[in-house]
């Protein structure tokens, strides 16, 4: 069970900041520098960053397990 929460941080980790890095910067320009200062838009950044990262990981873990790569 170790194994497991360690792949899965590892990938939560990664996908999270896969997904940062390729889409801040563009977001980032598309609202300005004022408007991307607000609470709201980094909230819903986030919050975004955070769905992606968790459905990624479920999603690697399935392919895995479905696949007989690993065994949990």
């Amino acid at each position: 069970m170790n194994s497991f929460y360690f792949l899965a941080c590892l990938f939560f980790i990664v996908i999270s900041a896969a997904f940062y890095f390729a889409t801040h910067p563009h977001f980032k320009n598309i609202y300005g520098k004022k408007e991307w200062n607000t609470w709201t838009r980094r909230v819903f950044y986030w919050q975004g960053t955070l769905a992606v990262g968790s459905l990624g990981t479920f999603a690697v873990l399935y392919f895995l397990r479905t696949a007989a790569v690993v065994s949990f």
